[in-house]
């Protein structure tokens, strides 16, 4: 049995999106294939926007290959993870209280965005991609496609594509709260308030995997074709390392308001992606006598540091360290899942 349709989903995670990048890199290595043409679907959220963005850019000389490969992605982080995540002198020392700012400002993130993503347009894009986002004025979820004939100004969320930028819908996804400033961009037609203000998609999808499913469900409801089925889906979802560190009852009883904002992001983070892929294997189990349909690589943050902000060169080795466990202990659902991408 073949899938009629593939779905690849990647967490947000900041600098350890070190991880699925290396996951995606292993894939591309066992088919010898580009992501971009084993999935008909990929969604992302923050880094995994990012990630998903630039696997489905075309090449500027070639526009039916893509622009990079997923170890091109890897060296991103590497090279590229301390400019985005820099904390300046005047922001670290100046600033009469930390909590009144972002952590970081944007300029290194969008140099970074701008130098792989440049100003390619998201209708270009090498495949079906779904880029979570948040209008904090309209109160409303922000997603970017690449499909112009489905964007639409709906009354509770907007899909966007005509007129917008890969670089555009990856500073979006990506303006995680107090670690960067919203993003704003104009609306194309003028309507609405004449701009979005957006942030990190995380806040209400850090897993995007169920949106992914549903979008592809929708997708093809609406073309006219026979209609997918759930059980024709091949669903391949990434993490970006489950959380361990423990707040104690003892600490947190006392609290406040300035104590949780932190830990609470990071509670809301995890659990967001956690719960999603709890749902996900008891909706799409296991079943003796059919093919695995729904994948999931994620490990515990054992031993790199879970804050999205540390591109420390030790913490992303210890990041690529983590991608290679889950290589091998997954050596064998990653052949059979190789198998099912090929065929």
């Amino acid at each position: 049995m073949s899938f009629k349709y593939k779905v690849l989903s990647i967490d947000g995670g900041g600098i350890r999106g070190m991880i699925p990048a290396k996951i995606l890199a292993e894939i591309e290595k066992r088919t010898g294939k580009p992501i971009c043409q084993l999935f008909d679907l990929i969604a992302g959220t923050s880094t995994g926007g990012i990630l998903g963005l630039a696997l489905s850019k075309p090449h500027p000389k070639n526009k039916t290959q893509p622009h990079y490969t997923a170890n091109d992605i890897v060296d991103l982080y590497v090279n590229n993870g301390s400019e985005i995540f820099y904390e300046s002198i005047i922001n670290r020392y100046v600033k009469s209280d930390d909590f009144l700012y972002p952590k970081f400002p944007s300029k290194g993130r969008d140099r970074v965005l701008e130098e792989y993503l440049q100003d390619t347009l998201l209708k270009n894009a090498l495949t079906n991609i779904f880029v979570t986002s948040y209008d904090i004025e309209l109160r409303r979820p922000v997603f970017f496609i690449n499909n112009p004939h489905r964007q639409k100004l709906g009354e509770n969320f907007r899909q966007l594509c005509d007129g917008y930028t890969m670089k555009q819908a990856g500073m979006a996804t990506s303006a995680a709260p107090t670690y960067f400033e919203p993003y704003k961009i104009d609306t194309i037609d003028k309507t609405d308030n004449g701009y979005y203000a957006l942030i990190d998609g995380g806040v209400f999808a850090n897993n995007p995997t169920n949106l992914a499913i549903m979008e592809a469900l929708i997708a093809s409801k609406q073309s006219g074709e026979v209609p997918l089925q759930l059980n024709e889906i091949l669903v391949v979802s990434l993490g970006t390392g489950s959380l361990i560190r423990k707040y104690l009852y003892e600490d947190a009883k006392n609290w406040g308001l300035i104590k949780w904002v932190a830990p609470l992001i990071n509670v809301v983070l995890d659990s967001g992606s956690e719960s999603v892929a709890c749902q996900l294997e008891q909706l799409l189990p296991v079943v003796d006598g059919y093919p695995q349909q729904y994948y999931r690589f994620q490990a515990p943050l054992s031993e790199a540091n879970d804050d999205m902000d540390d591109a420390t060169p030790r913490n992303i080795q210890e990041l690529k360290n983590l991608g290679d466990l889950i290589i091998r202990h997954e050596d064998t659902a990653l052949d059979k899942l190789c198998h099912l991408l090929t065929n």
